[in-house]
């Protein structure tokens, strides 16, 4: 099992905050709605941006 970061794109202001505090290049992006997307490849699973999203939009998921 490893662990990935879910979004809530209704809860997601698209502040970019996450972005500018994930240290893998190019993990999160932004899409064309605004909302931040996560790369399962290039996310190493840090959960630093769960726990900076003042909106509380990302969440620590599981997949098996």
């Amino acid at each position: 099992m490893y662990f990935s970061v879910k979004v809530d794109e209704e809860k997601c202001i698209g502040c970019k905050i996450c972005i500018f505090t994930c240290p893998e290049p190019n993990a999160i992006m932004l899409t064309e709605n605004k909302k931040v997307c996560i790369d399962t490849n290039r996310c190493k699973g840090c959960f630093l941006c769960v726990s900076v999203c003042p909106k509380k939009a990302l969440e620590r998921g599981s997949v098996e």
